[in-house]
């Protein structure tokens, strides 16, 4: 791995560089362990498992090997079976902590399996790099889902520490603490405010609505952080969103939301149960199990949401107009709508919650008890306009990147500085605002 400071090394000093090589990525495994442990040892004990049962199997999957196809089953199996079982804890009376990160890195531990198997690449023969793969800190918790041929390229092989990529990281660290800290750190005290004290109705209505854009925010606001310090260190993990409110239907949001799960489920999950290679019966049986699974995935209790979820990409386009805009707004309301299954808790609640927007109108209420939810009027206006500013970058993305390239690095500096005077200035923060806590990483 070509870790370099700022400029090349001079090349008639290959040991000093491989040396230097080897110890970044020692301290890089190194400090992904402690951090992992401080969270509880029994964690590391389940990521171990994970590790070690995968790695050896792994070695197992050689084509003349007569009993491929029971190691690849049998570790899957029980990889799958303490994921599950994660999933289910809530409901049993057991008084087990679920292991931190178990939701993505047996997904990883999975699709390395699966790509082994099928000759995409060889089995990985050192211990340390499968270690630092599965255990790379920065996306344990949050994700993306990477795979292993793609991080290998980057963690192990590839990356450079150059002045660029440390601005680059820094900007978009900021700017996923900014989404993070300034809208959904506002909107979680207005949602926990309605849900504490049982508002139904219209509030249920904006609770849903605003819901929709704290969980984008603090998702991928993490994502962003993860990103950043990856590119800081010479690693571009692939993208997991792209702008996915500007959808305009469900299908086409799945494409958009959660790219790196939406990509696992289709290559591990969809295909494999015959895709859409059969019959339209058989095509709308396999969307709705992969949908179920990713129900699962969150939770035991979010099996019916992912259903309903399966259920709408099957409509596909057929609840579109000529108009995208408006297009965009429907499909927004239904994914709102939806969403009710993550802010209430349990499936007769949610129901319970988004019917009575249908039978409680309190609009009236709710316009004048806006400044009783948590918020003050300056809350209000810096949310709404950090969301105007959030939804016109994610239209201009793309064109706001191809420009960020040709600034120079003074300048990049100054949009740090700027973006964390901002950050400070007006982001939500300290004693009862829990900033650790993303809320994707509780799945």
């Amino acid at each position: 791995m070509n870790f370099l400071l700022c400029k090349q090394q001079d090349s008639g000093a290959p040991h000093s560089q491989d040396l230097l090589v080897r110890w970044v990525r020692f301290l890089l495994l190194i400090l992904s362990v402690i951090i992992y442990v401080s969270y509880g040892l029994s964690n590391f004990i389940y990521i171990c498992f994970s590790l070690l049962t995968t790695f050896v199997a792994a070695r197992n999957l050689k084509q003349d090997d007569k009993n491929r196809k029971i190691v690849l089953v049998g570790t899957i199996i029980i990889n799958t079976i303490i994921l599950v079982g994660v999933k289910f804890l809530p409901y049993t009376s057991l008084n087990i902590l679920a292991p931190l990160g178990v939701s993505y890195y047996t997904l990883q531990v999975i699709s390395y399996l699966v790509d082994v198997y099928k000759g995409k690449y060889e089995y990985e023969k050192s211990l340390f790099n499968y270690a630092l793969y599965i255990m790379y800190i920065p996306h344990l918790f949050i994700g993306p889902i990477s795979r292993y041929d793609e991080m290998k390229k980057q963690i192990i092989t590839n990356g450079k520490i150059t002045v660029s990529n440390l601005y680059n990281g820094g900007i978009r660290i900021l700017w996923g603490l900014s989404k993070k800290l300034i809208i959904a750190g506002r909107i979680a005290i207005v949602i926990e405010t309605i849900t504490n004290n049982g508002y139904s109705g219209t509030y249920s209505l904006l609770a849903m609505l605003l819901y929709s854009i704290e969980l984008y925010s603090d998702f991928s606001g993490g994502i962003d952080i993860v990103l950043g310090i990856s590119k800081m260190l010479g690693i571009d993990l692939i993208e997991n969103f792209d702008a996915p409110y500007y959808s305009q239907n469900i299908k086409e949001f799945w494409r958009r939301w959660h790219i790196s799960l939406n990509s696992w489920l289709r290559d591990y999950i969809y295909i494999p149960l015959g895709g859409s290679r059969c019959s339209k019966i058989r095509k709308a049986i396999n969307v709705l199990i992969t949908f179920a699974v990713s129900g699962l995935w969150h939770g035991a209790n979010y099996i019916l949401w992912g259903i309903l979820h399966g259920i709408f990409v099957l409509m596909g386009d057929k609840y579109n107009t000529k108009s995208k805009w408006f297009n965009r707004f429907v499909n927004f309301i239904i994914v709102s709508f939806l969403w009710s299954f993550f802010i209430w808790n349990g499936n007769a609640e949610a129901i319970k919650m988004m019917a009575s927007i249908f039978t409680n109108f309190n609009i009236t209420e709710v316009w004048s008890n806006t400044l009783n939810l948590g918020l003050t009027i300056a809350d209000w206006i810096v949310l709404f306009a950090s969301t105007i500013i959030l939804f016109i970058y994610d239209g201009n993305k793309n064109k706001i990147l191809q420009r960020t390239k040709k600034i120079s690095n003074p300048t990049k500096l100054a949009i740090i500085c700027t973006l964390g005077l901002i950050v400070l200035t007006f982001g939500i923060y300290g004693i009862g605002f829990n900033v650790n806590e993303f809320i994707y990483s509780r799945f």
